[in-house]
């Protein structure tokens, strides 16, 4: 099978993310290449591997021997979000060629119709983000390239969720790295780039990193009528949206590179019901992007900050009401309530709740495991879980009075960048850019950070001390969520995300550019294996 066909037989498998579909995927996968000559004599080398996963789902992997210990790792996903955005074209979504004439009756803005009329330009379910990727990455660990270079193919799931796969992954990369003495010289990760100009090709050398701070406000609750009494938990959370929404301070820099600022993601009072009380408890959690420059533990101090700095300020406010209704006599000097502004973490928050009870690893271990059985049930969300188990912890912790609490809740994706690897080479870059130029009259782009957020995050491992700062924050447990770092530093290579031109991603217009697939990227990987 050559990349078009081996294409077209990935898109015509759904694989919805976060679904037992991407089951049939990863089997689709493995039959590519356990029928091929060199599998069939060395089926030792290929396989699926299971990691505990709740769903069955495995990588997919593929390892052709080279003579020497330099290896190169092509890695891609190959799950794709949901068809049911194709609405009545929903039964053409993973056919390419039916596909594209169908679309050319619905109204697409002027760039999508010129495409549909482009034979370089597919269009489907997938086509683009990402199994041109993984078509390439099939095709270059089948092909012997370089009899001295060891190709290792790892095609993971669930990238579009929670990024399990590669999490699960990094333990099968440690244990293919032992068993066969594999030196990982440059992980390529064959996502697709967007172009700003169409002579300018884009490789990423890094990727971005995000958190996801979850904040949980508990106020003091009181009727409505009587609301000098207490205090409103979303007067709180408001005052924190408000200061961390869009904040520019909060972004980072890194490279000639900067984040986008903190954005909320979800935020509501956590009243099940309707009644006249003021809100006692309120969540918030918000994306957070972060580049090197800047720690996971930086960041949870700067939102301890505006944290602490927003409740002054909703204290302060509640302070002035107070003065001034009392001073038109509607309250009398009743009942004025001394606030403090109380701002924790979860692991401070943790040792509050253990302190005050003798038995907390008990309650906690009970919890734990019915919000944990939710999960595994679908029931609720591992965001949900963690904002379940803030409120619980806040409650055991004895806390009467208005409190604040930060955590941390999946996916977390830690930031990385090849320049802070000792084992960064610089000459795959050069490389790619000569060949570029001399062959194809590209251009390069070099971005320091692939800002789409990706498996790469998970390729290397440099401060270990402020990753683990983040798991101890991290407030969903590591029965349904963890990042096993043990493995990610073992591994430690640079990443280069290196894939075909794409356009409109996760919509109906999602096209790939088939010269990128079929011979661009290719080669690219071909020199590159040549010249590690």
């Amino acid at each position: 099978m050559n990349i078009k066909e081996i294409l077209y037989k990935l898109v015509s498998v759904q694989s919805d993310t976060g679904t037992a579909r991407e089951k049939d995927m990863a089997q689709c996968i493995y039959e590519i290449i356990k029928e091929h000559e060199y599998f069939k004599k060395n089926p030792e080398l290929c396989g699926m591997y299971e990691s505990e996963d709740f769903l069955g789902r495995t990588a997919v992997w593929a390892l052709r021997r080279g003579t020497t210990d330099k290896t190169i790792v092509l890695s891609g996903h190959y799950d794709a979000v949901e068809i049911e955005s194709y609405g009545t074209l929903k039964g053409y979504a993973l056919k390419p060629d039916e596909l594209k004439e169908k679309l050319k009756d619905l109204t697409l803005h002027d760039d999508a119709k010129n495409d549909l009329q482009d034979s370089d330009w597919f269009f489907g379910r997938g086509v683009c983000d990402m199994k041109a990727g993984i078509a390439i990455d099939i095709d270059g660990v089948l092909e012997e390239i370089n009899s001295d270079v060891n190709v290792l193919f790892v095609g993971v799931h669930d990238e579009e969720n929670l990024s399990a796969g590669m999490r699960q992954s990094t333990r099968l990369l440690s244990e293919l790295k032992d068993k066969y003495n594999l030196d990982y010289k440059l992980i390529v990760i064959t996502e697709p780039h967007g172009r700003k100009k169409n002579d300018t090709f884009k490789i990423s050398l890094g990727s971005v990193g995000k958190i996801m701070p979850l904040i949980v406000a508990k106020g003091k609750i009181a009727h409505s009528s009587d609301v000098m009494e207490g205090l409103n938990s979303t007067a709180i959370m408001a005052e924190i949206i408000s200061n961390m929404e869009l904040n520019p301070i909060l972004c980072s820099t890194d490279r000639n590179m900067t984040t986008p600022p903190p954005t909320v993601l979800y935020a509501r009072d956590m009243k099940e019901t309707y009644d006249v009380s003021i809100p006692e408890y309120s969540s918030v959690f918000l994306n957070y992007q972060f580049l090197k420059s800047k720690t996971p533990e930086k960041i949870i101090e700067e939102v301890k900050n505006v944290c602490l700095k927003s409740m002054e300020d909703v204290i302060q406010k509640y302070n002035r009401a107070y003065d001034i209704l009392n001073e038109n006599y509607s309250l009398k000097g009743n009942n004025k309530r001394s606030y403090k502004p109380l701002v924790y973490t979860f692991e401070e928050i943790e040792s509050i709740a253990s302190e005050n009870n003798d038995n907390y690893s008990q309650l906690k271990k009970e919890y734990y495991n019915n919000i944990n059985s939710l999960v595994r049930n679908n029931e609720i969300s591992m965001q949900d879980a963690g904002i379940l188990i803030v409120k619980r912890t806040i409650e055991l912790s004895a806390i009467t009075e208005p409190v604040v609490v930060i955590g941390v809740i999946p996916p977390y994706y830690p930031a990385v960048n090849n320049n802070y690897l000792s084992n960064n080479n610089e000459m795959f870059e050069n490389s790619i850019e000569k060949m570029l130029a001399e062959e194809y009259g590209l251009k390069l782009e070099k971005e320091s950070y692939f800002m789409g957020i990706s498996d790469g995050s998970y390729t290397s491992c440099t401060d270990r001390h402020g990753e683990e700062e983040v798991m101890a924050n991290m407030v969903t447990s590591k029965e349904i969520y963890d990042i096993p770092f043990d493995y990610i530093e073992k591994i430690s290579a640079p990443v280069i995300v290196l894939g075909p031109w794409g356009k409109e991603y996760h919509t109906v217009a999602e096209r790939v550019y088939m010269p990128d697939v079929e011979k661009t990227v290719p080669e690219l990987i071909r020199m590159i294996i040549n010249t590690i």
